[in-house]
């Protein structure tokens, strides 16, 4: 059974010190950077997920996206991202998927608990994320041509290899 996470992304954005300038200046590049990370993550371990914002003070229906294979939720209007949570929480574990909530909201740990998922506080998943971060890159550097490198000449064609040597002795 693959793993199924829950991520409460404004709980996350707020208890992460990377995101402490971000979210001031532009909250939608922070939820678009945590966003990557989730994708990163789950994309990695082969793992589902879905990054779900509050929409509490916006008008209209739940809006949902893909981005890298990851799902964002933006909660209908009056509908706080916890609660959204806790449904697809109880449904999912209904149908026997192991679910990770990522949250430091201690209501929110508890209930998931209680319906028999799993949470992981949003500084624990940070440390997972950059765990899985040094792991990629360490597959990286392990491929073929890489030489655990990040050389260019490695990766272009020959002719523009030889175009930018003849510019370099210019």
């Amino acid at each position: 059974m693959k793993e199924y996470y829950l991520v409460d992304g404004y709980n996350v954005i707020n208890n992460w010190q990377e995101f402490i300038g971000i979210r001031e200046k532009d909250l939608e590049h922070a939820r678009e950077i945590l966003t990557g990370k989730v994708a990163e993550f789950s994309a990695f371990h082969g793992y589902k997920a879905t990054v779900v914002f509050d929409a509490m003070e916006v008008r209209g229906p739940e809006t949902t996206e893909t981005v890298s294979g990851c799902t964002v939720v933006y909660t209908a209007e009056h509908e706080t991202a916890d609660s959204w949570i806790e449904r697809e929480t109880y449904q999912a574990v209904k149908k026997h998927i192991k679910v990770f909530v990522v949250t430091s909201d201690k209501a929110e740990q508890d209930s998931v608990l209680g319906s028999g998922a799993y949470r992981i506080s949003a500084r624990e998943f940070r440390e997972m994320y950059y765990r899985t971060k040094k792991q990629i890159e360490e597959k990286v550097a392990k491929l073929p041509g890489t030489l655990g490198r990040h050389e260019l000449g490695g990766r272009i064609d020959d002719t523009v290899a030889t175009h930018l040597e003849q510019l370099r002795r210019k």
